[in-house]
């Protein structure tokens, strides 16, 4: 091979170099750029979604304590146990054996509670009686009849949301009221472990943290406080994004905390922004050493390797391209002396190759299957030479079918794949006893469904070869009638094939005009 003068290929690179790390670096900012933004919406658009996500699961907490709520109220166990208080804590604590961290209120017509309950879990030793909850907010507007139901926020012994319905006894007299809630605390912590990534705090209608999943101790939740601009800024159509940095860097979402058409404050959802951050970062440098990297390499070695390389592979290609489709005539042209030209060479040599043994191939497929058709049309001869009815059968068939194709505009090989589908039509009758296919008495029920076999028995001995494929539902379905009692399959109008249509009515011609 002759050697190779790189003093032409510098002249090339090097100002293309040039070229080339100036617009990479470029390149290299703008797509940094570009990707620090799409990974901020991709974190603003997640933040989002999970402060749906939370609003959804709020919800859900609030329709199943309303459902709690009317599990309780929907029996007769409170009023049967209403003036005996062991009882009725027994009674409750049995009701809420599923939730365990429910908590039940039932206190009288002045709002003293009766007895206090926390669902029967591992807290179900937590049950208090006696204290005073008239002041609770809402409470005692409901017990003195100014409302069936109340939603309220209770923040001891620990923040909780509550449910509340007023209780009655036969006489409609009031005799007290039940509340059905769950803990502020709890509901964060399921929130947490569902988002995962995410914190939740509940504000106060003033903005106050009532409870928060962040790890940050209460004395400083006065730090995530929102103020009277921001709480103005969030309603039902709109959401506060907020920088925080409590425990650790992130950027809070606030929407509004509602049951119903009651504001109850403020729901905060907060993702951590360190791992966007130290994404983005890494990220850049990732981009810009593989950058570098990339254009050293490939203008060093791909630009000189390219141009002596990619024509004439091309060429091959294009010729490889050209032969699988078909095109055994086709030469690629040999434009070099080094391997690559070797190769189109025996790339050549190939084609020529494929194109004698494929002629003698097709050669030889053609007698093969002149043969195979020979033997099998050998044997339908012979199922017609078993049955004296059936003498010249298959060639009067054939030749009313032919006619009939013809007539309907068939084309030439839907004529040719009727003609054989004729010869072999009955050739499944081979499979039929002698006793049943040259009885000369009407067959017996049992031996007329053996008879109606015998299209399925021919397609049986038939499948499998290959160039008889067009054939094999012509066969099967020649019995089958217009209005679907037909066999093997009772196909009906044009669910059965149209050559086997014509088949059918060549064999019933030939069957009515024979003796």
């Amino acid at each position: 091979m002759p050697r190779f003068s790189h003093r032409l290929a510098l002249k090339i690179v090097l100002p293309f170099a040039a070229l080339t790390l100036a617009i990479g670096a470029v390149g290299t900012l703008t797509a940094t750029g570009e990707l620090s933004s799409r990974s901020q919406q991709a974190f603003d658009a997640q933040l989002v979604h999970d402060g749906f996500v939370a609003q959804s699961m709020v919800k859900a907490g609030d329709a199943e304590r309303r459902a709690i709520l009317r599990l309780l109220t929907g029996g007769t166990g409170l009023s049967q146990n209403w003036d005996k208080t062991p009882a009725l804590q027994a009674w409750l604590e049995r009701a809420l054996t599923i939730h365990s961290k429910v908590i039940v209120e039932v206190v009288d017509s002045s709002g003293r509670e009766i007895v206090g309950v926390v669902g029967h879990g591992a807290f179900a030793d937590t049950v208090s009686q006696g204290h005073d909850l008239s002041s609770w907010p809402g409470l005692s507007y409901m017990l003195s009849g100014g409302s069936s139901a109340v939603e309220l926020v209770a923040s001891a012994p620990q923040p909780a949301i509550f449910t509340g319905q007023p209780l009655r006894n036969a006489g409609r007299g009031l005799i007290g009221a039940i509340l059905v809630g769950d803990s502020l605390d709890d509901r964060a912590g399921a929130i947490k472990a569902s988002l995962k990534d995410d914190d939740v705090t509940f504000y106060d209608i003033n903005g106050q943290v009532l409870t928060t999943s962040l790890s940050i101790p209460p004395s400083q939740w006065s730090t995530l406080a929102l103020d009277a601009n921001t709480r103005g800024r969030v309603s039902q159509t709109s959401v506060v994004e907020l920088p925080r940095m409590a425990g650790g860097p992130g950027t809070e979402i606030v929407s509004p905390w509602t049951i119903g058409t009651a504001n109850f404050g403020y729901l905060g959802t907060v993702r951590s922004t360190a791992g966007l951050v130290a994404d983005t970062n890494q990220l850049r440098i990732i981009l810009v050493t593989l950058f570098l990297a990339g254009v050293l390499f490939t203008l060093a070695i791909g630009i000189w390797l390219a141009r002596r390389i990619t024509r004439p592979v091309h060429r091959l290609v294009e010729a490889t391209r050209l032969v699988s489709a078909g095109d055994l005539d086709h030469q690629a042209p040999v434009t070099t002396h080094d391997e690559i030209g070797e190769l189109t060479d025996s790339f050549n040599q190939m084609t020529r190759s494929l194109k004698e043994k494929s002629a003698s191939l097709r050669t030889t497929m053609t007698q093969l299957q002149d043969t195979y058709l020979m033997t099998i049309e050998a044997l339908a001869s012979a199922v017609e030479a078993r049955d004296p009815y059936t003498h010249g059968h298959t060639r009067r068939v054939e030749e009313y079918a032919v006619i009939m194709a013809k007539a309907l505009g068939c084309t030439e090989a839907e004529v040719h794949a009727l003609r054989r589908a004729c010869v072999l039509h009955d050739i499944g009758k081979i499979g039929i006893e002698d006793a049943i296919l040259r009885k000369q008495a009407r067959l017996e029920p049992d031996e007329a469904m053996r008879m109606q076999k015998h299209p399925v028995i021919g397609v049986d001995m038939l499948k499998g070869i290959d160039f008889l494929d067009p054939v094999l539902p012509l066969i099967r379905h020649h019995h089958e009638r217009w209005d679907g009692n037909g066999y093997p399959d009772e196909l009906r109008a044009d669910e059965i094939p149209l050559g086997a249509r014509i088949l059918a009515v060549a064999d019933a011609v030939d069957a009515m005009t024979s003796d």
